[in-house]
């Protein structure tokens, strides 16, 4: 199989594309995955051109080489005997390697609550040494032909979500976890950064809390009306005055000027979706007094002013990957996954307007400068093992 495998090996750039032998199945309850797509996701853009400092508290987690690729689709090749989807079934993959994967029973009270990607053993190097698919290798990875993964991490796709759409679960199932972690109790809600989270971000917002009105920063011209075709009833295009467009959209004023400007009120619910500096402090100085800061952009280390946090006696919470969460229609334990494919099927989420460049596994470092040049346009990249089209 071919995968782009990072290993450092090339002075001029960290990853490769390879060939290596197809992966076994690591059990009777696998499948091997044939991809079709692979989504080129923020984080995994980090290791190309860093914005949001090392997340060196998780080295132990990953391993090297790497197999890359974690927003994944596919259709099931082989199917092992005890798997209980068959041969022929379109999915979406959760990367997450949790204890039903690692063949740990009785698993942890983490992954007994539905929650493995809060999964007490992710280090434990059972089955592999990484914590999922993309940060791991001999198992594949979605920026490559083939790869195998656990009954547990595959989520059936309905014909009706289509190839435009089929790499959007992962990340939407990162949002809707996050805002069901701690859901909004009123607006309006400020979203952060108008990449493929944030974007996504207001697109489950506007679905899940119809009533919460959503104001968005966006950094690029491009991303301002794929903003409003998400659902956002105000985008404000970052500048250096960007405080005030946001006091008067949340009915407040500001107090201080330039770097030490910050709303004297702000918002309820902040959603950061972009995990720089910039991006953090602006969350904690436009947050309300007691209000909630939601952290989706995979910050790592930094330095921000956190002055606002304890001043405004505000709630910063973290949200990583995917979980049963209880779903606002009906308040059913449902996993994110399920959730986020639930919208996408639904035609509910904007997909052709997110997913914006596709490129052929052979041309992956040319879809990688694409999605860094986000000046030029780009959102949501993707990688398939063929050239579309």
């Amino acid at each position: 199989m071919r995968v782009v495998q990072l290993d450092f090996e090339d002075p001029a750039f960290p990853a490769r594309l390879v060939e290596l032998p197809d992966p076994a199945l690591p059990a009777a309850d696998w499948a091997r995955i044939a991809v079709s797509g692979g989504g080129i996701c923020g984080s995994d853009l980090h290791i190309f051109s860093s914005t949001v400092g090392p997340p060196t508290a998780l080295y132990s987690y990953g391993t090297l080489p790497m197999e890359l690729g974690h927003e994944i689709a596919g259709t099931i090749v082989e199917a092992g005997p005890d798997c209980t989807l068959a041969e022929g079934t379109r999915v979406t993959v959760n990367p997450i390697l949790g204890c039903a994967a690692r063949g740990i029973d009785p698993p942890c009270e983490r992954c007994a609550d539905g929650a493995a990607s809060t999964c007490r053993n992710l280090g434990s190097r059972r089955v592999t040494e990484g914590m999922g698919l993309g940060f791991t290798h001999g198992l594949g990875g979605g920026w490559g032909d083939l790869l195998v993964a656990h009954e547990s991490q595959l989520h059936e796709l309905p014909h009706t979500v289509g190839p435009e759409a089929e790499t959007l679960p992962e990340p939407l199932s990162i949002v809707i976890h996050g805002l069901l972690r701690v859901p909004p109790r009123d607006g309006p809600v400020l979203v952060i950064g108008a990449g493929v989270i944030g974007l996504l971000a207001v697109s489950a917002l506007r679905n899940l809390y119809p009533d919460v009105d959503v104001v968005v920063v966006a950094k690029h011209p491009h991303q301002v009306e794929v903003a409003r075709a998400c659902g956002a009833h105000t985008v404000v295009v970052l500048s250096d005055d960007v405080y005030g467009p946001l006091a008067e959209a949340s009915g407040t004023d500001v107090r201080g000027a330039g770097p030490d400007a910050m709303l004297a009120a702000g918002f309820p619910y902040v959603v950061e979706a972009v995990g720089t500096e910039t991006a953090l402090g602006q969350a904690f100085r436009c947050v309300d007094s007691r209000g909630t800061v939601l952290l989706l952009g995979a910050s790592g280390v930094s330095s921000v002013d956190m002055s606002p946090v304890w001043f405004k006696e505000s709630t910063v919470t973290g949200s990583f990957c995917h979980a049963h969460d209880p779903r606002p229609a009906d308040n059913r334990a449902v996993h994110s996954f399920d959730q986020a494919v639930e919208l996408l099927a639904a035609g509910l989420v904007p997909a052709a307007e997110l997913v914006t460049h596709e490129f052929g596994l052979d041309d992956w470092r040319e879809a990688v400068d694409t999605a860094l040049a986000r000046e030029a346009g780009a959102i949501k990249v993707v990688l398939r093992p063929e050239p579309p089209g």
